[in-house]
């Protein structure tokens, strides 16, 4: 066992030897004396200043270490910092060293400051300290490398600040309060890490509070990474979410060599749980995958609130911005998944149900089929995208629906009851939400039941033509919400062609009254330009028939006009007496004839 006591008392003697050697070279060698020179080279090489506002200090013995107080690194060619820490601090391990391991005892990073500006060419200011444009080619790695353990106990980062601008398009990002801190990093060795900050920014508009915690596990070798038990908490308001509280929990893992990406996550947020599987397969041309399920979801309850106000009526709603439609980010997504929503609303509108597929390839997007549940009626049709010409196609089928709350929903009126079907297949194309509906083609066709037109009594009015058959003109009339036509039967249809839906086979059944008509509905301008005809029907004095006699046979003109949210209408009196007149004439000549043939 001599072997043995020699080789102790020979590794004793080294750890002397490297410790005194470590006590001499602490004692005498000072880091500081060389700032000066390490400025000067950084000017030189960069046109940067680099400026140590505090000491290095040296530690030699357990660990090989270094300490810096602050330190600040210029913009090029300017005195306005680019990056500063007030402070960080690495050691490695000495002994390992020896063995060809690289152990780092922890890096400690304080008040980490650091802001890149894109310019309006597009170049990052950051690109000069990557030789961009030196047209020098990086130096050949050497021919064979001795195979170097990398260890890290763990990574410190306190109170940092990240800051980016585009000087283009005007987006700003901020990271504030930035705590990062990691257990060990090391080849395939399971750790975790928790960060936490604060961000804020502009276009979109963000400004919420970060909060991550993981399991981490990576091989450099096999080129995969793994993330699992993640759980994070993103609070305040992001885009048009004004009241976000998002909760996400999964695992992430990516295979480099294989180029696949894939996920599988639970997100909460206020009353809404999603659950999803997500995938991505090559980097270079990615293909996404995805199946999604949502119990329920309130978008209506995160969209910020519009700062324009509702115009009065008869305004035509003028006052509103028109919002801009870009489909270019279609061009190259090759996407293809499943959504199935629970309970949705969006934009007042309430659906349950609902299923459908995306298909994306080739700048275009296929929302077909889909299909859900909506006011005691069902809808299902097919929904495409296409980034060349901004167009965007759509079809459905709306079975007894109950007309009434849809359109109170959607539109914020009640203007119509019934329940019954639509159809819809049109077209739009344009750059903007305004430009589509006055480009909108195609054709729609209603068919309804036991419901009400509202805004004015059809029945009412024709009971008041007796006082008016004198009238030179017709009279003009508001739409009264306290008023309405009830109906036992309404069909419709209409084509479309440029913005505006053109109808010429109204047919309303309604008590004592039967309604055709012709007129246009311009969708572009929200315009009414309609003449519905009322014919008398009904002679029962127990319905008020008796009090429309004096129209028995006579069709009464009833012209509707104005914008959508404040309609007119108009019956012409003039046209309606000279239509009664010629049918007194008509019944004398009849009268004379009969006689003439009696005799």
């Amino acid at each position: 066992m001599k072997w043995l006591k020699y080789s102790l008392y020979g590794l004793l003697a080294l750890v002397v030897l490297l410790a005194a050697g470590a006590a001499i070279l602490a004692l005498t060698f000072d880091p500081n004396r060389y700032k000066d020179e390490v400025e000067k080279l950084v000017k030189e090489k960069t046109g940067r200043t680099l400026k140590f506002h505090g000491d290095v200090k040296l530690a030699f013995w357990p660990s090989i270490g270094v300490s810096v107080g602050k330190v600040t690194l210029s913009r090029r060619a300017s005195e306005h910092d680019f990056a500063a820490f007030d402070s960080a601090h690495v050691s490695v391990r000495l002994l390992p060293l020896l063995s060809g391991e690289v152990l780092v005892d922890q890096v400690r990073l304080a008040g980490l400051k650091a802001s890149v500006i894109r310019a309006k060419g597009g170049k990052f200011d950051f690109e000069d300290l990557l030789g961009a444009g030196s047209g020098k080619k990086p130096a050949a790695a050497p021919a064979q490398q001795a195979k170097v353990k990398f260890d890290v106990a763990g990574i410190r980062l306190e109170n940092g600040t990240l800051a980016y601008k585009d000087e283009g398009s005007g987006q700003t990002l901020e990271v504030a309060h930035l705590e990062l801190r990691t257990g060990r990093i090391a080849e395939d060795v399971p750790g975790k890490l928790s960060l936490g900050a604060q961000m804020k920014g502009k276009q979109p508009l963000v400004d919420a509070k970060v909060a991550l915690e993981t399991g981490y596990r990576f091989s450099l070798a096999r080129q995969e990474y793994a993330l699992s038990g993640m759980s994070l908490k993103v609070e305040g308001t992001a885009a048009d979410f004004s009241r976000l509280e998002l909760a996400l929990s999964g695992d992430v893992r990516a295979d480099v060599a294989k180029e696949s990406v894939s996920a599988e996550l639970t997100a909460k947020f206020d009353e809404t749980t999603i659950k999803g599987k997500a995938a991505m397969a090559k980097f270079d041309a990615p293909h996404y995958t995805f199946d999604i399920d949502v119990d329920r979801l309130n978008l209506d309850r995160y969209l910020v609130a519009s700062p324009k106000g509702k115009p009065a009526p008869g305004a035509n709603a003028k006052v509103d911005v028109d919002v801009p439609v870009d489909l270019s980010g279609l061009k190259g997504l090759r996407a293809d998944g499943k959504l199935s929503v629970g309970a949705l609303q969006v934009q007042g509108l309430k659906l349950a149900e609902l299923k459908t597929q995306l298909r994306a390839a080739d700048g275009r997007a296929d929302l077909e089929p889909h299909s859900a549940k909506l006011y005691e009626g069902t809808v299902q049709g097919a929904l495409s995208l296409n980034a060349s010409g901004n167009r965007v196609a759509l079809k459905e089928t709306l079975a007894n629906v109950a007309i009434g709350p849809l359109v109170k929903d959607l539109m914020g009126r009640d203007a119509l009851e019934g329940r019954g079907n639509v159809t819809l297949d049109v077209t739009a194309a344009g750059a903007t939400v305004n430009a589509m509906k006055k480009a909108l083609g195609g054709t729609a066709r209603i068919a309804l039941r036991d419901g009400a037109v509202k805004g004015f009594n059809l029945t009412e009015a024709l009971r008041k033509t007796k006082a008016a058959f004198g009238s030179k003109s017709a009279q003009q009339q508001a739409a009264d919400p306290s008023q309405r036509t009830d109906f036992s039967e309404m069909t419709a249809s209409f084509v479309i062609k440029n913005g505006v839906a053109h109808n010429d086979d109204l047919d309303v059944k309604a008590p004592l009254v039967r309604l055709g008509g012709a007129g246009d509905i311009d969708i572009g301008s929200s315009q009414l330009d309609y003449v519905a005809k009322a014919t008398v029907v009904a002679t029962a004095k127990g319905q008020g028939g008796a009090d429309l006699d004096h129209l028995a046979g006579l069709t009464v003109p009833v012209k509707l006009t104005g914008p959508f949210d404040a309609p007119k209408y108009e019956i012409d009196y003039r046209a309606l007496a000279s239509d009664a007149a010629m049918e007194k004439t008509k019944e004398k000549v009849q009268k004379k004839l009969r006689d003439l043939l009696k005799r």
